[in-house]
């Protein structure tokens, strides 16, 4: 099982020529360049290392998205994910994203917020196992705990009023830390739409998919009907006692 670790060894200086292309991408502008590291300093940035599963231009990087690149950097010599704006991205600023953010720590979800500037989000450097690396390893009960504390989390979500808009793919937004779960990258998140957290994260985890797959190999089988019926029910109105009754449908 791999873990998404990193080293700060081999730390370099936000200043360092290795880092232009990845502090501007995927096109490079002086003056951006030079706005984005004003922000970096004034955030208290000193210093970024390489780390991640996804390589541009030679640099492994913890995370690539629609809308921004997420490096693994130092404030204060502190360890903390930073996620920079691509200049291709479909906003002009980070500031939604901040909002959508401090909403789902306000809700006890997500890596803690650590500052922010236009191009620019400082967070909680999590590092853990991705969920379908995770769930290879974990004992039953490991299994059971985790999926409750991830539909937890997402009942929190709803009930904020926040949908995440990724968690049918767990996969790729949720991190394990010494068997806590932390959803992760709030980017494409909506106050404006029906929440749908619980929903696509519990078919996540049980009805569909890789997770799913591995959770009924380790014999966490669950009643797809009662499963559906108690979802549907949820859909329609997300109360606890319907979302107490997802968990009992499921094998949490």
């Amino acid at each position: 099982m791999s873990r998404q670790s990193v080293s700060f060894s081999d730390e370099l200086d936000i200043r360092s020529p290795e880092l232009m292309p990845l502090i501007c991408y995927p096109r490079f502008s002086e003056s951006e360049y030079n706005d984005r590291i004003a922000e970096m300093e004034s955030l208290g940035v000193t210093s970024i290392s390489p780390g991640g599963r996804t390589t541009i231009n030679g640099f492994r990087v913890a995370g690539k998205g629609h809308v921004g690149l997420v490096l693994r950097a130092k404030i204060g010599g502190k360890a903390c994910a930073l996620k920079i704006r691509r200049v291709d991205a479909d906003r002009k600023s980070m500031d939604g994203e901040v909002r959508l953010h401090t909403m789902a720590n306000d809700a006890g979800v997500g890596p803690r917020l650590e500052g922010h500037s236009k191009n620019l989000i400082a967070m909680e450097f999590v590092d853990g196992y991705s969920i379908i690396d995770w769930v290879k390893g974990a004992t039953k009960d490991r299994l059971r705990k985790m999926a409750r504390l991830v539909l937890e989390q997402c009942y929190s979500l709803d009930r904020a009023g926040l949908d995440h808009g990724e968690l049918s793919r767990l996969n790729r937004h949720v991190i394990i830390v010494s068997d806590r779960p932390y959803i992760i990258d709030f980017e494409s998140a909506s106050t404006a739409r029906k929440t749908s957290n619980v929903t696509a994260a519990a078919q996540s985890i049980f009805l569909h998919g890789a997770i799913a797959e591995i959770m009924v190999k380790r014999t966490l089988q669950t009643d797809r009907e009662k499963a559906l019926t108690a979802l549907k029910t949820y859909k329609r109105d997300q109360t606890r006692t319907n979302f107490d009754a997802v968990l009992d449908s499921l094998p949490v």
